[in-house]
């Protein structure tokens, strides 16, 4: 059976309960996108039954329901756009649906959106502290500059923190009282105490540290609980905003290559390529000149004092209490795709025919890996960690024991099983799984089919949706992850 429904694009699926939860962007009607809800699909009919289409506001990017299924939090996104008229950037904010209690989603619903206005008057104190606001033209506002993109829940579920991506920052929402009650800003990661590659053009993997300042934008999010203390997982993926392409924003991109930007001769960038060798060529091609910045942040007058870099390559921990950054992985990420995978590091996924290794450091120059997904599961006394890299497609595993400071790296997982064919050619030899993966469950052995843990991958670029059987777990949790193996099912 198929359903089709025009003039929408779908960005999320839930399920809970016996109903099935689908975000939709309205396309033909931006301000008007809606959440539908239907029952869980009649095998007997081969009927999916709609019982609630509710409109939300512009773009609701992810939808996640309470463990009871009466109250869905929406991440209305809200990305800017032309009406066909002008330019509009709708204002961002969080939807709150309520069923009636004990009812279920059967039931009449109550909407409550959320909107961001009462921190138009102090976003300068936000923005201080290491959140963004991006857009600042056409008289826009705060509220209309925030996108909430990404939801996960208090141990309770009476607190829902969401990533504002572009923003750098998570907003905090109580649920039960349907109230913003706060705005943590992410600061940034310091490159000078870690390593990355920051060219394209270099022909090689060149791991180094760089005078650059890492805005995190974190893409998924995550809570955990590690000895009864909440920490927040954040796959820091990087983004941006570019409204080039959009009639009536005049043009707006605020990215730059460092080649075009002036750095002031007194700022901490001059001394440190001074001190490191790099007086007169810090900025060619080969070494920081191709990196994408922001020529937002970090410009006094015509000069930059500071370079602030798209994403943080990697994973960080947050304290949830004091929202104060306890763990980062630093270089990891880089570094343990450039020792076994190296063909495939910071390569693009995107050209169907590209050969895989031949877009080996393509990316470095504009957020390398891109750490985009992020799951976390409780497996006896050890939390075990997924983070999906979109670039082009691998899953690293860490895992955490009674310390968030000490995590251990795994292994790394990949879908594409060669490097030396194009991309086109393993599609068509199905060879080829989970490129661009952004949304990982993890099933335990106790809901799993088979009995054994799996984690459940969707590859947004390759179109497939994978089960990977995870080894090393007996079906009690005893055991520690070693390693993702092959998928559970042929």
């Amino acid at each position: 059976m198929k359903t089709r429904i025009n003039d929408v694009e779908l960005t999320d699926v839930e399920f809970c309960g016996e109903h099935l939860l689908v975000p939709m962007d309205n396309l033909k009607d931006k301000e008007n996108g809606m959440v539908k809800v239907y029952r869980r699909y009649d095998t007997g009919k081969q009927t999916l039954d709609l019982v609630h289409t509710i409109t939300v506001g512009s773009l609701p990017d992810m939808i996640l329901p309470t463990s009871d299924c009466q109250t869905i939090v929406v991440a209305v996104e809200a990305e800017a756009y032309n009406n066909g008229t002008h330019f509009v950037d709708p204002e961002g904010a969080i939807g709150i649906i309520n069923f009636q209690p004990l009812q279920g989603a059967e039931s009449d619903f109550r909407y409550t959106r959320l909107d961001f206005k009462k921190y138009n008057t102090h976003w300068q104190d936000l923005v201080s502290r290491g959140a963004r606001f991006v857009y600042r033209e056409n008289n826009n506002s705060f509220s209309n500059d925030v996108e909430p993109e990404f939801i996960t829940f208090s141990r309770d579920e009476k607190i829902a923190y969401v990533g504002l991506q572009e923003n750098n920052a998570i907003a905090e929402v109580d649920i039960i009282n349907e109230e913003i009650l706060a705005i943590h800003p992410l600061g940034y990661k310091n490159w000078t105490q870690f390593k990355f590659d920051a060219s394209d053009k270099d022909h090689a993997i060149n791991m180094q540290s760089w005078p650059v300042m890492g805005m995190y934008l974190c893409d998924s999010i995550k809570r955990i609980t590690v000895g009864e203390k909440s920490y927040l997982l954040t796959a820091n993926e990087g983004d941006l905003k570019d409204y080039s392409a959009i009639p009536g924003a005049g043009g707006f991109n605020e990215a730059s290559r460092v080649s075009s930007l002036n750095i002031a001769d007194s700022s901490d960038i001059a001394k440190w390529a001074s001190l490191n060798g790099f007086s007169g060529t810090l900025q060619n091609k080969q070494n920081l000149g191709r990196l994408q910045v922001s020529n937002l942040e970090g410009k006094v007058g015509d000069e930059y004092e500071t370079l602030y870099a798209f994403g943080g390559r990697g994973m960080s921990i947050f304290d949830l209490t004091t929202h104060d950054i306890v763990y980062d992985t630093g270089s990891d990420v880089e570094e343990q795709i450039a020792k076994q995978h190296p063909m495939m590091f910071n390569a693009d996924g995107k050209k169907n025919n590209d050969v895989v290794s031949s877009t080996m450091d393509s990316r470095s120059d504009n957020k390398g890996p891109e750490v985009e997904g992020l799951e976390a599961a409780q497996i006896g006394d050890t939390t075990v960690v997924f983070l999906g890299i979109e670039r082009p497609g691998l899953i690293a595993v860490y895992t955490i024991t009674d310390d968030v400071t000490n995590l251990k790296f795994e292994s790394l997982w990949t879908g594409i099983p060669r490097t030396d064919a194009t991309f086109s050619d393993l599609y068509n030899t199905r060879s080829i799984s989970a490129v661009d993966p952004e949304d990982l469950r993890y099933i335990s052995p106790v809901d799993s089919p088979n009995g054994k843990p799996l984690l459940l991958v969707t590859g947004t670029v390759s179109g497939t949706v994978s089960l990977l059987e995870i080894r090393g777990i007996n079906s009690d949790g005893s055991r520690v992850l070693q390693h993702i193996d092959k998928p559970a099912f042929g």
